[in-house]
């Protein structure tokens, strides 16, 4: 009887070409996350978080005691945003496919993702996409909204798992 195994050096011809010649720049945000003002106080007493309205010595925009912090608009924090680069495969105009190969209600301006497992993480963790390297990012930036779940794509054997996510347009 014939006995056929397969090895992980089978695989690396094929990783090193997905990622040589498929894998672009794509840049993640996530939730922003709160940062204390650094422009004035914030009070800790009770629950709710708020400036006391009054300036930090060595903030970036002065104002007078009791007025509006101008920095936080008197909220004692701001919301930033966080992103971060991930080397993905993009596939654009993917209505036309599956509704030829699979019963599947995409939107219209989707894309679908390929991306390595390791990344799946952040993937979820993002509140959008935005795909970059694909020479249109310079004309009109294109937010994606992720929806459904991930999906796992690839040979069973190949020690790099690979996961397929799909995204909508959100517009902005």
């Amino acid at each position: 009887m014939f006995d056929f195994t397969l090895t992980s050096d089978i695989f690396n011809p094929f990783n090193q070409a997905a990622q040589t010649f498929f894998e672009r720049k794509a840049t993640l945000i996530f939730p922003e996350k709160r940062e204390e003002c650094p422009n004035c106080y914030l009070s800790t007493f009770g629950t709710k978080t708020r400036s006391v309205s009054i300036f930090k010595q060595g903030g970036p925009d002065p104002f007078d005691e009791g007025m509006p912090c101008p920095y936080c608009e008197g909220k004692g924090y701001k919301q930033v945003e966080v992103s971060e680069n991930i080397p993905i495969q993009i596939l654009w105009e993917i209505q036309s496919y599956y509704k030829k190969m699979i019963p599947i209600e995409i939107p219209q301006g989707s894309i679908q993702t390929i991306v390595r497992s390791t990344y799946t993480p952040k993937i979820e963790m993002a509140k959008y996409l935005i795909p970059g390297d694909s020479g249109i990012e310079n004309l009109d930036i294109k937010k994606y909204e992720r929806f459904g779940p991930s999906y796992p794509l690839g040979f069973k054997d190949n020690p790099v798992k690979y996961m397929i996510n799909f995204w909508k347009q959100n517009g902005s």
